[in-house]
């Protein structure tokens, strides 16, 4: 329902993308333009040096063989203001954490 051409980036989830139907509307002019820094199959693929391993996901491999085509390993938060946040939630964390109150981003697990 796009128009032709159209030029789509996804730095949301992997999964909101149909990486096989990507791929055939790259294939066929569809879409003009493609930009993830997430991949639903990442996991396997970044956060780890893999250069000397053959690559066995044919879809991402795929993608990576158009010239219209950027892919980022999940670095889209990697901004100056992202970590400037990261590191201010975090330090408030420990301060408050340190001061025996409770915390407000405090992650309680529990086996349910």
């Amino acid at each position: 329902m796009m128009k032709h051409g159209v030029m789509l980036i996804n730095t949301s989830r992997g999964g909101l993308v149909d990486t096989h139907d990507a791929i055939e509307s790259l294939k066929n002019g569809q879409l003009g333009y493609l930009g993830i820094d997430v991949y639903e199959q990442e996991e396997k693929l970044f956060f780890r040096d893999r250069s000397e391993e053959i690559l066995q996901d044919d879809e991402i491999a795929r993608l990576m063989s158009f010239p219209n085509v950027l892919i980022t390993a999940h670095q889209a938060f990697f901004t100056r203001e992202a970590l400037e946040q990261i590191a201010s939630t975090t330090l408030g964390n420990l301060k408050v954490f340190s001061e025996n109150a409770a915390v407000p981003n405090e992650v309680i697990y529990s086996d349910v």
